[in-house]
């Protein structure tokens, strides 16, 4: 009985993926399509669309580097820290302690720098984050 529900189940499974492999392949074939009957005008728009994206990404890349995206670094003060994390729209922030500062190299080796903003606080020389109570054991 119970062998007879597992293959309704997988037939139903190899049916469902069947048909969501069918209509992946009709889509990719509309889409070949339409990209064969495009006249020049059309591939030049094209064209300059997608250059336009590739400057409009390499800019921001760059804007991300001159705020220190890519490295990472220790701020030394809660002011520092807020300034730092103002103008970016992701950040990575270790906040450690000096009992727990061997934690970090193992921290950072898991992480790819890429355009990631990272730095580190140690909240035992910051006021406000040590008496906040946010980091007390």
């Amino acid at each position: 009985m119970a062998s007879q529900s597992m293959e309704v189940v997988a037939k139903a499974l190899e049916q469902q993926v069947l048909h969501s492999a069918r209509m992946v392949e009709e889509q990719l074939d509309a889409e070949l399509e339409k990209l064969e009957r495009m006249d020049e005008d059309e591939l030049e728009r094209l064209k300059e669309r997608r250059l336009e994206a590739l400057k409009k990404a390499q800019k921001q890349k760059q804007e991300w580097i001159s705020k220190g995206h890519g490295e990472y670094r220790e701020i030394p003060s809660e002011k520092d820290f807020f300034a730092e994390v103002k103008d970016s729209k992701s950040v990575v922030c270790h906040f450690y302690r000096d009992s727990t500062f061997r934690y970090l190299r193992t921290f950072f080796s898991y992480i790819i720098l890429g355009d990631k903003f990272l730095i580190i606080i140690n909240v035992e020389t910051m006021i406000y984050f040590f008496f906040s109570g946010y980091f007390n054991e």
